[in-house]
């Protein structure tokens, strides 16, 4: 009864932090803090309090602790990783880590990961995210723009390139996952493959590329008998057409859909630069690249009153160079990762794996 209790507590904080982070997140651009504190004292007081109450107030379970916190501890790994990668921001990762302290374990059954259950979060998140990105570049992209892209992606180096990183990815996640996924599921791990890529490919394409050569090699070297099978090949060649289809035209056409060049007198607060000022001489520059030093302090991914002044500043003054900087438009996650517990809420797991067996329930 209690334990019901404290559930219908955690849906009831979820609904609230998700309606308003939802909100705040698609009309400004951020997330505020104290909502997110908030939830996550909550979240941590249940999943402290949950296991005592299921195995008696005198008595904790200690496997349910330890894996609660191995889950929280790789959320926010995971978070960190993909703001690191600019894949989302800071207060997306915070909110990811703060979901996953107020889901009980229990809520998690389809496409189980043990130690990261919150895993099913993230790809209940990221797979919306893709299919919508992917659906809205094909409708808003010309003819002419699509084959434009379609010959880029035909190019033969390119496509040998792709394979070989589909192979290594592959290879590489069957590995992480071996005791974390059920045996033989290799449709998540496939799927898997093409969501790392996809996400990684426009930024570090030249890096997989040479990392992926070695990999490919070791592996066609230790595993040929699998590779060389006839129904590891058909689905190979389904989910690699896939994977060409979704990595060329996301990280071809996103890189100018997703970017816009604005002026420096009319930046709004909560705008997320693309690029940095960097100083030359007496006079200031704008960079693409992020590793150069900034000694203006801008908070670039979010900007602010104050970092707009001081860009203001230095261009009616002449010394900044440049009248424009490229901003990103950028994804408001918080939506979609609502949305993500939600789906992980009805359906007990991961869309993936839950459409996977419902289909193969119809099909028998």
């Amino acid at each position: 009864m209690l334990e019901d209790l404290i559930f219908a507590l955690n849906f009831l904080c979820i609904l609230l932090l998700g309606t308003l982070t939802s909100y705040e997140d698609a009309k400004t651009n951020r997330i505020q803090n104290r909502y997110v504190v908030y939830s996550l004292l909550l979240g941590i007081g249940t999943n402290i309090l949950l296991p005592t109450v299921a195995g008696g107030f005198w008595y904790i379970n200690t496997t349910y602790l330890r894996t609660t916190l191995i889950n929280a501890i790789l959320a926010l790994v995971a978070g960190f990783t993909l703001w690191h990668f600019k894949i989302w921001r800071a207060g997306d990762g915070k909110l990811f880590l703060t979901y996953a302290f107020l889901l009980p374990l229990s809520t998690y059954y389809y496409g189980y990961v043990a130690y990261f259950p919150s895993f099913t979060i993230l790809l209940n998140t990221l797979v919306p995210v893709l299919l919508l990105l992917f659906s809205n570049l094909w409708i808003t992209t010309s003819n002419d723009e699509k084959y434009g892209i379609l010959k880029n992606i035909m190019n033969f180096k390119q496509l040998f390139y792709m394979l070989l990183s589909f192979i290594s990815a592959q290879w590489i996640l069957s590995f992480l996952f071996r005791y974390l996924l059920p045996a033989g599921d290799a449709l998540t791990i496939n799927l898997l493959s093409i969501l790392l890529l996809t996400l990684l490919m426009g930024r570090f394409q030249g890096t997989i590329y040479e990392a992926s050569v070695p990999i490919a090699v070791l592996r066609l070297f230790l595993d040929y008998k699998t590779m060389l099978s006839l129904s590891f090949i058909t689905n190979f060649l389904v989910l690699f057409a896939l994977l060409v289809l979704v990595v060329g035209f996301i990280t071809s056409l996103g890189s100018f859909r997703f970017n816009d060049r604005i002026r420096i007198m009319n930046l709004k607060p909560g705008l997320c630069c693309a690029e940095r000022i960097v100083r030359k001489g007496k006079f200031y520059t704008t960079s693409a690249s992020h590793e150069k030093a900034d000694l203006l302090n801008l908070n670039y991914e979010n900007l602010t009153s104050d970092d707009i002044r001081k860009l203001e500043l230095l261009y009616r003054e002449g010394k900044l160079k440049s009248d424009e900087l490229v901003i990103k438009q950028t994804i408001p996650f918080a939506p979609f990762l609502f949305m993500g517990v939600l789906l992980t809420i009805l359906v007990r797991g991961d869309v993936i794996t839950y459409s996977r067996i419902i289909l193969s329930r119809h099909s028998v």
